[in-house]
């Protein structure tokens, strides 16, 4: 079961006596650091390493990481794209634990992604989209929220997200020894944009021959038989629960709207393939019509198919009962409410008009507005 990270302001949680957190996750037992409060987070870093991440923020410099009593050496580099912000601003942090020291873990993890939330204005968005992405039991990471202090200095409120490294691979596939390839701006499933993929962890291979044999088979089909390649490929209704989600939740920046924010895992034992879905912090907002034109080439080729693009219209019908069975709204409302006194005191993020607590209300309406236009989308 996915980690319900409910934020509420109050004292960060103790770690037990083996060196975990008892989250009450029943989904792994890989103390994953989170409950049901927003956690402190410290950073300290020198001068020396300040000035060499206003030089090249992409390669990590020493800073020592602190939670509550444990302290840590770690690798820190800037994130980011269109949402990259410097140490002046409200950066987002890759925080990795084994950079320095092979064998550090915290609470067995190697890395954290700290997320400054500057294109979501809400601070919500992100969080409520991996709640939906859990209740529909998709391959998805776990987010949280901290209030990170730099140097003593308070940065304001950040979502923590579970990097997808091979700690989450392991978690959560039976074969961890296959490729995890990032996607983003110009990666697609598609002939001439594989060196546009990032593989993360096991290495470039010599040739991407897995990713290459998918593009093949995409390729390959037909209307009529393309449906038939995505089933012999993935879940094709987990694929398809994710491309519905993303749809449902109006995500401009995801896989069907862009072609970006996601992973592929290939699992050598298997043969099959899984989509991740990856910052999703442009859904719950916008008022895309889910029939629209799709960018994502797999998801281009599923509207050109007749039994795949009515799978799909079946499955947005699934996410919308979802949305109310797991009462989307209570927990849009409910999250909202518990990160307002956070949001309201972010020294970096905007809180009155057109900031944190406009959005959020927005946020509010927009997620009880959204099934029934939707529904009148659907055939």
């Amino acid at each position: 079961m996915f980690l319900l990270l409910l934020a509420a302001c109050g004292t960060p949680l103790d770690p037990v006596t083996d060196g975990t957190v008892d989250t009450g996750d029943t989904k792994g037992e890989d103390g994953f650091p989170f409950g049901d409060t927003i956690l402190t987070f410290g950073l300290t870093l020198d001068d020396g390493a300040l000035a060499a991440l206003a030089a090249d923020p992409r390669t990590d410099v020493h800073a020592t990481f602190t939670f509550n009593a444990e302290s840590y050496d770690v690798g820190v580099h800037l994130k980011g794209n269109a949402s990259f912000q410097d140490m002046s601003g409200k950066p987002s942090f890759k925080i990795d634990f084994h950079q320095w020291v092979p064998d550090q873990r915290f609470h067995d993890y190697e890395r954290l992604t700290l997320n400054a939330m500057v294109q979501d204005a809400s601070m919500s968005s992100e969080h409520a989209a991996y709640r939906l992405y859990d209740a529909l039991g998709l391959t998805a990471p776990r987010h949280g929220y901290a209030q990170i202090s730099v140097n003593g200095e308070l940065y304001g409120l950040y979502g923590v997200v579970e990097t997808l490294d091979e700690h989450f691979i392991n978690h959560h596939f039976d074969d961890d020894s296959g490729n995890l390839y990032e996607g983003g701006y110009g990666a697609d499933v598609l002939s001439g944009r594989t060196d546009n993929f990032e593989v993360t962890e096991q290495g470039l291979p010599e040739n991407l021959e897995d990713l290459q044999a998918l593009i093949d088979a995409v390729d390959a089909s037909t209307p009529s038989t393309y449906y038939a390649v995505l089933s012999a490929n993935f879940d094709a209704d987990a694929l398809l629960d994710q491309w519905a989600a993303e749809l449902v939740t109006s995500n401009s920046d995801a896989y069907t709207t862009l072609a970006n924010n996601y992973y592929l895992y290939h699992e050598p034992t298997t043969a099959r393939w899984t989509m991740i879905p990856w910052g999703p912090d442009q859904a719950f907002i916008g008022d895309l019509n889910v029939h629209s034109a799709y960018y994502g080439r797999m998801a281009q080729r599923c509207a050109e198919a007749t039994d795949c693009a009515a799978r799909l219209d079946e499955r947005m019908a699934h996410v919308l009962d979802v949305w109310q069975s797991e009462d989307m709204v209570g927990f849009v409302e409910a999250e909202t409410v518990r990160i307002e006194d956070a949001c309201r005191s972010d020294p970096r993020s905007p809180w009155g008009d057109y900031g944190c607590r406009d959005a959020q209300a927005a946020m509010r309406d927009w997620t009880a507005a959204r099934p029934s236009i939707v529904r009148s989308e659907l055939p």
